[in-house]
């Protein structure tokens, strides 16, 4: 009984230990000397264990793409996921990482690895159970060595690569170097292997080189060991220490080395341990030994001695004995060996004699035929039947299929229309002939296969018939490459045709020598009509191709392209817009023409030209275009004195039009008052809409006189003009203002603005008037004061001088709770007095500068709200105002929508709120902002509605949550019952439509009654409180439940 137990013990790990799969995952690939010891190492420890080792390269070395890397993290997350494994062993850096990468794969497998630099944990993060061979890559000893026999060492050089294993091997020794800051060393890490051997070849006397790897320049070109230590050590002009064994082959000096071998066989012994489960808690570490190892010739050739008892010399020449001692031995007992061998041969030789001519025919026939080729081979009878065939014909054709009792035409295994010509072929053989031909043959294993078959007569032997011989070689594959050679031509030249491109081929002299189907389906003409024909014969403007481009391609400069974008004529006479690319081709005497149609997309950037730089209402210019020419009228009156005129014209009571007739018939009556414009304008003038009703005109190189000449026509040519809509005339006229444009012009700002003051002073003398700017104008002198008040917008804005106010919103007719407010602007002066926004506003709105004090506003309204999260708990409603002009610039319109969304702030408790005014006169873009604006959540409020009579009309196309009837319906709702019925009108459409209703200037009691009586929703006005700074209107609200509950 103890025997067996005994037995199962010995027994039981062996065969565990069988059973084993192991992955082992070089980092390197097969060949280079480190990696093939240590595999050599790890074979040498489990070879009497049978552990059955799946090896793997990753070949790191030689390709460190990042692409390739992740290839490989592909690929072993597939192999790990469908093959299990006992144990994974990696060595090197980049094994280890890419089995890191896998640790939901590798899971609770044991990774055990070697040669890993600068070892720590971190590289193994992921992993749970790891154990190893730790190289202890000691700098320090390598120094020490070098200063024990070379003590007349200066200076050191290091050398690193630019691979990961470089750097890390550099850093190491760096840490090792700043405990000895009194050695003098150099770090060479050059670009290519070139600029390293000459760096080595010029090294001062008294100089070592620490090679710590080089393998791979910073080119990505890789060296084997040997020859790269080889090239190193012949070019150096000091000697080279190494920290690897192997590196001693190539001609290093010597040092303090590790084996991969040991390593390896380190490895397998760890790897016995822990497949016996020797080893239960991880991580299982070994260190690995290190030995100082010289060259022998390397300590010759640099005349350096040492302590051959303390290290251990590798290619030291032997004594004559010691090198062939074994030899000597061997040749003593071979020579014994023979003599007894020769005494035996003279019996042997006696009988082989008598059977030499029988084995002689045998070796011929089997040797020489058959069972040493890879070919078909079969000898045949004079009547076809089969005499012999090798293994290879065998296996081809199938035992069974094979009948030595008929001429193989007649085996069946055949193609059917191969019958007659085989047996006619094997005729012509017998008469000395040599007969080749391919046929098909059914395989038993692979199908139908061609065979290339050659039959011919065998020479005569003594006792032997006339025999054939076939020879067959199996040219399956060469057939099918032909075949899809034949295929992928036809698929080239379909591809040629049916290319979405014009593709030309043209010699040096232009003309055309191909062209593709595509080519003449664009341009209409056959291809008969067009070989031959130079390619500029089909340009519809006067263009060639550039002859430094024909003289480059003679050169073959293959890199040469030419681009350009031209136009052809097509048959029909129709100009193709072609993007045009010509390129050398692999044929010297032509070039390459590419041609993409870009009609489409020519015609595309005209009509965006055209819609950047026009009205899209009335054709004319538009304001962005009208400005751009203000700026070269003033350019030309600054620096060359010309004088020009701008007249800037404004329809009188055009809102009669829209309000009466809606504004389609506003359009249509801007559409005529375009036309009549056009009708009189000079050759040279500029007419522009520069938005809504307003025209504006330049008329260059022109005086006084011309410019009141045109002013006057203008408004007797719209005098005497009608408007006819639906059977209602109307009758159109104009306020104009001149403004000169010479050496007393300012900026185009000022111009405009100065144009502008005149026509609104001509409105004021009583309108169908013009009048022409004097710096004297009262009404100039009130605009100037206004252009001041811009100013001091730019300055308050830079200087943060803006404020927030605040003022309360009441809810009346809804059950709403919390705080309800809107935002307003103050701006403090630089000597600290508050304006109010009735003194700002109107120059911010007439000088593009509104938008910029709306963002500021939403800016400061967010941050607040963000930095006071106390406010936005009981926060409601935070209703801000938007100029019309924000609506329309696409920057502002970015910011808030950008501003809104990345904000903590809930877009529900933030209101938008624009005028009725603004919104319609802007309605496609008030549309797309209200309904980007709701998507993320927030309100909408239409202010001042009413004030037009087409409200009605449009609110039903606008996305308001909220409408704020017009004060001025409001102010007197008390006394007036037309404007109480006019509230009521509004509130009730809001209510049917969904919406709900805000009334302003609610400023006594009897208003407020009016309103709840109607059943307007909210309130907003003194009677609730004045506007106050929104910190303190929000504390207020905090401390007054009873205010709270008002509001």
């Amino acid at each position: 009984m103890r025997l067996v137990l005994l037995l199962l013990v010995l027994i039981i790990p062996r065969l565990a230990l069988a059973e084993a799969n192991v992955l082992v995952i070089h980092s390197y690939h097969q060949g280079m000397q480190w990696t093939d010891a240590q595999q050599a190492g790890l074979e040498a420890a489990v070879r009497s264990e049978s552990v059955r080792l799946q090896v793997d390269y990753m070949d790191s070395k030689r390709y460190q793409s990042p692409w390739y890397l992740d290839q490989l993290v592909d690929l072993y997350r597939a192999k790990l996921s469908s093959e299990q494994f006992d144990a994974v062993l990696v060595t090197d850096d980049n094994a280890l990482w890419l089995v890191n990468q896998l640790s939901d794969e590798i899971g609770p497998t044991p990774v055990l690895m070697s040669g890993i630099n600068t070892y720590k944990p971190a590289k193994h993060a992921n992993l749970t159970r790891v154990g190893g061979v730790l190289e202890a890559n000691d700098i320090s000893a390598n120094i020490n060595l070098i200063q024990t026999i070379q003590p007349d060492v200066r200076q050191y050089y290091f050398i690193t690569d630019h691979t990961a294993t470089g750097r890390e091997l550099w850093q190491d020794a760096q840490r090792h170097l700043s405990q000895h800051p009194e050695l003098d060393y150099t770090y060479l890490s050059p670009q290519s292997f070139a600029d390293l051997f000459e760096a080595v070849s010029l090294l001062p006397p008294h100089s070592a080189i620490v090679f710590l790897s080089y393998f791979v320049d910073g080119n990505g070109v890789y060296m084997p060991s040997r020859e790269l230590m080889q090239t190193l050590t012949r070019k150096a002009s000091a000697p080279v220490y190494v920290s690897y064994r192997f590196l001693l082959e190539g001609g290093a000096l010597g040092g303090v080395v590790s084996r991969g071998y040991d390593q390896g066989m380190m490895l397998g012994q760890l790897l016995k341990r822990v497949l016996n489960a020797a080893d239960t808690d991880y991580p299982v570490f070994l260190n690995s030994p290190r030995q100082v190892m010289f060259n022998y010739p390397a300590l010759q050739r640099w005349k350096v001695t040492v302590d051959r008892e303390q290290a251990l010399l590798v290619n030291q020449p032997l004594s004559w004995f010691d090198k062939y001692a074994g030899q000597v031995r061997l040749f003593s007992l071979v020579l014994a060996v023979m003599l007894s061998v020769i005494l035996l041969l003279i019996v042997i030789i006696r009988r082989l004699r008598r059977s030499e001519r029988k084995l002689t025919q045998s070796r011929t026939m089997f040797e020489g035929v058959f069972d040493q080729s890879f070919q078909f081979i079969a000898i045949l009878h004079p009547n076809g039947q089969l005499q012999s065939a090798n293994l290879a014909l065998q296996d081809l054709l199938g035992r069974s299929v094979i009948k030595y009792d008929r001429p193989f035409w007649d085996w069946g295994c055949w193609e059917r229309t191969s019958t007659e010509q085989l047996k006619q072929s094997f005729l012509s053989a017998t008469c000395s002939q040599l007969v080749r031909f391919e046929t098909g043959i059914n395989s038993s294993e692979d199908g139908t296969r061609i065979l290339d078959i050659s039959i011919k007569p065998l020479p005569h032997t003594d006792g032997v018939e006339g025999q054939l011989l076939l020879e067959a070689r199996d040219v399956t594959s060469r057939h099918h490459m032909e075949e899809k050679l034949r295929e992928r031509e036809i698929s080239y030249r379909l591809l040629y045709e049916q290319q979405p491109v014009i593709l030309l081929a043209i010699n040096q002299h232009g003309r055309i020598q191909s062209v593709n189907q595509f080519a003449t389906e664009l341009l209409g003409y056959s291809k008969r009509e067009m070989l031959g024909h130079k390619v500029t014969d089909f340009y519809l403007d006067d263009e060639d191709i550039p002859q430094h481009f024909i003289s480059a391609h003679q050169g073959k400069d293959d890199q040469n392209v030419w681009r350009r974008q031209l136009r052809y004529t097509s048959a029909s006479g129709k100009a193709v817009w072609i993007r045009e690319t010509i390129r050398s081709s692999l044929s010297q005497h032509q070039l390459l023409l590419v041609g993409e149609d870009i009609t489409s997309t020519r015609e595309l950037e005209a009509k965006l030209e055209y819609q950047a730089n026009h009205d899209y209402l009335t054709s004319l210019f538009n304001r962005s275009y009208f400005e751009r020419q203000l700026e070269v009228s003033l350019s030309e009156a600054r620096d060359k004195g010309a004088r020009h005129a701008m007249l800037y014209l404004d329809l009188d009571q055009f809102k009669v039009i829209n309000d009466t007739a809606g504004h389609e018939a506003g359009d249509e009556a801007l559409k005529q008052v375009a036309w009549l414009l056009r009708g009189i304008m000079p050759h040279k003038a500029t007419l522009a809409r520069l938005g809504g009703d307003e025209f504006a005109i330049i008329l260059s190189h022109c005086e006084v006189e011309g410019a009141l000449r045109l002013g006057a026509e203008i408004l007797h040519l719209l005098e005497e003009s009608e408007f006819y809509w639906q059977n209602t005339r109307f009758s159109l006229s104009a306020s104009i203002g001149i403004r000169l444009i010479d050496n007393t012009a300012g900026s185009p700002q000022q111009v405009h603005a100065q144009a502008d003051t005149a026509c609104y002073a001509a409105k004021d003398e009583g309108r169908n008037r013009l009048h022409l700017y004097r710096p004297d104008d009262e009404e100039l002198q009130r605009r100037e004061r206004e252009m001041a008040y811009v100013n001091h917008i730019r300055r308050a804005l830079d200087e943060q001088r803006f404020e927030l106010y605040a003022q309360a919103i009441a809810p009346l007719a809804t059950a709403s709770t919390g705080h309800h407010y809107e935002i307003l602007i103050r701006m403090r002066s630089s000597d600290g007095a508050m304006i109010p926004p009735g003194l700002f506003m109107p120059a911010a709105e007439r000088y593009n500068l509104a938008h910029l004090i709306d963002r500021y506003v939403v800016n400061a309204v967010l941050l607040w709200l963000e930095a006071h999260p106390e406010a936005v708990a009981p926060l409601k409603l935070c209703s801000v105002n938007l100029s019309g002009q924000s609506m329309g610039n696409p920057d502002f319109v970015d910011f808030l929508l950008t501003r809104i969304g990345q904000s903590s702030v809930p877009a529900s408790k933030l209101c938008l709120e624009i005028t009725e005014t603004a919104a319609i006169g802007n309605m496609s873009e008030a549309i797309e902002l209200f309904t980007r604006l709701k998507g993320l959540g927030c309100l909408i409020s239409l202010d001042d509605f009413g004030a037009g009579l087409s409200s009605f009309g449009y609110l039903k196309r606008l996305p308001v949550d909220l409408i704020k009837i017009d004060g001025m319906f409001v102010r007197d709702i008390a006394d007036d019952e037309v404007d109480f019925a006019m509230v009521k009108a509004i509130n009730d459409l809001a209510k049917k439509m969904g919406k709900q209703t805000v009334a302003e200037f609610v400023e006594n009691e009897a208003i407020l009654r009016r309103l709840e009586q109607l059943g307007v929703d909210y309130a907003q006005g003194y009677q609730f409180g004045k506007p106050m700074p929104l910190a303190r209107l929000v504390e207020s609200l905090n401390l007054s439940p009873a205010t709270e509950a008002i509001l």
